[in-house]
């Protein structure tokens, strides 16, 4: 066994047999099990599925006071009575919705990154992380990862680096490895090409960052200007991975880039794929896209509405999550089963709304920039139906007639009843967790 082999393999027994039972959350084990469980046929993972979901609605029922309220006599909880809940709802009555005898569960407290302003606090049992970290480690270990390689987190903002956490989750930090870029959102070209140094010192096997934040350091990269090994694989999540963005990663690392895409309440992941889609985690949450409360066929974009197989602490038992997407169509290219998504929409609420009454998602005017190669980023911004303007990130080669290609570009699509600025003197805006939004409207 070489050097390189023998900490992951040491890792592994040290975490089977000592991390897991300490913590109460089998996440390794899970991440092993999957590999059986992929290979499942559809009806075998379908009846697992079932399986978690009894359990989890026996819970609810029994302890949640909300759910037992919904019981009829004699009558058992089903999914698909259940009302479509989201974030506000739960927050605004969170005795009602948490298990009433959760002490004696195992449970960890978990927040959300606040990127919208509205971060929330909220109880997560450990089984359910367990699932989650469980799929993730999975999904790296197609792209060559072993649980014990080093990985590089890339730009974390505050809230995300081990020294906010706990102390066991800075030891689980420090056992996997984990090399922290320093605390930040930045992505000016002296912070990117920083990030960039830092990442290849580190010698990870992953990188692992928001999607802009991994382009702006695609963009300060100078190749050959470092001797040390790149990535087996970068992985972006947190913001849409624009079709340049990943052209420009991959072409200045020479690594693959695998988008991730969760939820950290409700429970999902999906992982990007060669085929183009997005892999559902089907151990984690069973997953709707609903059009209000109809079902969206395959190829139609809806609210994408999650169930948790394995919260009863705080249940997410059709909880919208606040993002659009639209489900695969027949089996995936790429040659694997099981539930993929076609297309991530974004977030419920990022899209133009026009004076004709139609709404566009971002994904619409993407076309425009990846045939304007002087435009690093751009960010589209609406205060009112009958104005927009097109915040840009250029290269000092970007011209007058590329500004008019993008303006004619934004015209084809909103029509002649909107008026289109193009600029490029204001800074493109960031979330206070350091994520691009590259669409932002304040209509409603």
């Amino acid at each position: 066994m070489s050097a390189g082999d023998l900490y992951p393999a040491l890792l592994e027994i040290a975490t089977r047999r000592v991390i897991e039972p300490v913590i109460g959350a089998p996440y390794l084990t899970v991440a092993q099990w999957l590999r059986a469980f992929e290979r499942w046929p559809d009806e075998g993972r379908r009846a697992w599925q079932e399986r978690r979901l009894e359990d989890v609605l026996a819970s609810a029922a029994a302890s949640v006071p909300f759910y037992r309220s919904l019981l009829g006599r004699g009558r058992r909880l089903q999914l698909r009575d259940l009302p479509v809940v989201d974030k506000a709802l739960i927050r605004g009555d969170m005795l009602s919705f948490r298990a009433e005898r959760r002490g004696r569960r195992s449970y960890v407290q978990k927040a959300t990154a606040g990127t919208t302003g509205d971060p929330w606090r909220y109880e997560l049992d450990r089984r359910a992380w367990a699932h989650v970290y469980g799929a993730q480690l999975r999904a790296w270990e197609r792209v060559g990862y072993r649980y014990g390689d080093r990985i590089v987190v890339l730009g974390t903002p505050p809230s995300l680096v081990p020294g906010a956490r706990s102390l066991t989750a800075r030891l689980r930090a420090a056992a996997e490895r984990r090399s922290y870029a320093a605390a930040g959102i930045a992505i000016d070209p002296g912070e990117s090409a920083r990030r960039v140094g830092h990442a290849y010192e580190a010698r990870g096997v992953l990188w692992y960052g928001y999607a802009g934040m991994v382009a702006a350091m695609a963009e300060a990269a100078r190749p050959g200007s470092w001797t040390s090994q790149g990535p087996a694989a970068i992985v972006t999540t947190s913001e849409p991975l624009l079709p340049e963005w990943r052209r420009r990663i991959e072409r200045a690392f020479g690594a693959p880039v695998v988008d991730e895409y969760g939820c950290n309440d409700g429970g999902v992941l999906a992982v990007s794929c060669p085929g183009g889609r997005f892999h559902v985690a089907e151990n984690v949450s069973l997953v709707e896209i609903l059009d209000g409360e109809a079902p969206c066929p395959p190829g139609v974009e809806g609210d994408v509405v999650v169930t948790n197989l394995h919260a009863e602490v705080l249940p997410f038992l059709r909880y919208r999550v606040g993002d659009r997407a639209a489900l695969g169509d027949g089996p995936c290219p790429c040659g694997r089963p099981g539930l993929t998504l076609e297309r991530l929409g974004g977030r419920i609420g990022d899209r133009l709304k026009l004076p004709d009454g139609r709404e566009l998602q971002f994904s619409t005017f993407g076309p425009i920039f990846w045939q304007t190669p002087s435009v690093r980023r751009w960010q589209i911004v609406q205060s009112v139906r009958e104005r927009v303007k097109v915040r840009l990130d250029v290269d000092p080669a970007f011209s007058r007639a590329e500004a008019d290609e993008v303006r004619r570009g934004m015209v084809a699509r909103v029509g002649h009843g909107v008026e289109v600025d193009v600029v490029t003197s204001e800074p493109i805006e960031r979330t206070p967790a350091g994520k691009q939004k590259v669409l932002i409207s304040s209509v409603r």
